[in-house]
């Protein structure tokens, strides 16, 4: 045996995963059916149900690196206003200072200095030293142009009506962890106790995953309308009882139709008050990022136009609309923003929160529907409810078919 073969005999042997890297897949190596055998046929009925699954389960992934991203960028740009709109003599904005001080002349030094091998690490550790020096010199610089553009986000844009960037973050954070949820629901990677499927036969096995496959879509579509029923009623007030329909004088519970409707209603008043505040945004932005205080330019006489020109009848008395219009001979200007409900006095702050809590029921809906199609998929054989099958890459479990052991190697 050559020195070489003697090597790769070790290597094959050892315990390391690390060691393992260039061995044959095991399916390929050792597969689980007899040489000869026919594999499990797979129904043709199935086939579109297949494709659906898999660009479903490639649209959520898509999903979770936007949200992921959208997710961060939220979180970045909150901080470093934040940060920005700080005192630079000490504390956060100070220290946020010096890292992008710092950051920065780094980077500029290794991009110029990554060609002087001898030098690149002590060029940019320098340059990251003087960097740190030059935050500390910033002082109030940018303390009042940045406390605008923060003040205008969270006092006067449309993330007031989530509460403002903190709050947004926090809903992307739970609409990543269903988008994942429905990821893992669709690979079988979903906690699962498998301890009865390993004392059955292969045989028995499909019907025992169906039988808890839809079980579980049961309980998550009974999920969906008490998390629905629950968000009507706590934070849209929808009635609980309604005038009974023979007997007006009495009491009835009210249907889920009612509920559902008087959701609709107040959900389609919410988007058009958002819908009016980003019109305004999209004119306040310029205003803001040229350095003008966000509530310093909009006049009685623009705000008046701003409200003329929604088609605010469709949701409110036309006297709760004239009650929003100003004084055109005065000369103070009005914060660009819709504060308040018409008509009905409540404010706008975290108003499309409630619209944000459907994400629980419709996430539940979604992996209601996965555990459901994953059940069609596997009566029709076109997936494996082996209790090892979720420890795999199903993408990477066909890669190697028709490819000899000695092509691997």
């Amino acid at each position: 045996m050559s020195e070489d073969e003697e090597a790769r005999k070790k290597e094959a042997s050892s315990p390391w995963p690390s060691a393992r890297k260039s061995e044959v897949p095991t399916a390929v190596r050792s597969p689980e059916v007899p040489a000869g055998a026919p594999r499990a046929r797979k129904a043709a009925w199935a086939a579109p149900l297949d494709r659906l699954d898999k660009a479903w389960t490639t649209l959520d992934a898509r999903l979770c690196a936007v949200v992921l991203l959208a997710d961060a960028a939220t979180l970045v740009t909150w901080i470093s206003l934040k940060s920005l709109a700080s005192t630079g003599s000490g504390g956060a904005g100070r220290v946020f200072r010096c890292l992008v001080s710092a950051l920065v002349l780094g980077g500029l030094a290794h991009a110029m200095a990554r060609k002087r091998v001898a030098r690149h690490e002590r060029v940019t550790t320098g340059a990251v030293v003087l960097g740190m020096l030059v935050g500390t010199q910033w002082g109030e610089f940018g303390v009042s142009y940045f406390g605008n553009v923060l003040a205008w986000l969270q006092n006067a844009s449309f993330l007031v009506f989530f509460g403002g960037a903190s709050d947004v973050a926090k809903r992307l954070t739970l609409w990543l962890a269903l988008l994942g949820a429905s990821v893992a629901t669709g690979q079988g990677k979903h906690i699962n106790v498998d301890v009865v499927m390993r004392f059955l036969s292969p045989r028995a096995r499909v019907p025992v995953a169906v039988l808890g496959w839809m079980v579980a879509a049961v309980v998550a579509f009974a999920g969906v309308w008490g998390f629905f029923d629950h968000v009507a009623v706590v934070d849209y007030k929808a009635p609980v009882t309604v005038p009974c329909p023979d007997k007006p004088a009495k009491e009835c519970q009210a249907s889920p139709g009612s509920k559902i409707e008087f959701v609709r209603n107040e959900t389609k008043r919410d988007l058009f008050l958002a819908g009016r505040q980003i019109a305004l945004d999209w004119k306040s932005l310029p205003k803001v990022l040229s350095g003008v205080p966000y509530a310093q330019w909009l006049t009685a006489r623009e705000w008046n136009t701003w409200v003329h020109e929604g088609t605010w009848e469709t949701y409110f008395a036309k006297a709760d609309i004239r009650a929003m219009e100003m004084d055109e001979t005065e000369s103070a200007f009005r914060t660009p923003a819709v504060t308040a409900i018409p008509g009905a006095g409540e404010r706008v702050f975290q108003l499309l929160v409630r619209e944000c809590n459907f994400i629980f029921a419709f996430g539940l809906l979604v992996i209601g529907l996965r555990f459901v199609l994953r059940s069609l998929l596997a009566i029709a054989g076109w997936i494996n409810v082996d209790p090892d099958a979720a420890h795999g890459d199903e993408d990477l479990e066909h890669a190697h078919e028709g490819v000899s052991p000695t092509e691997l190697s």
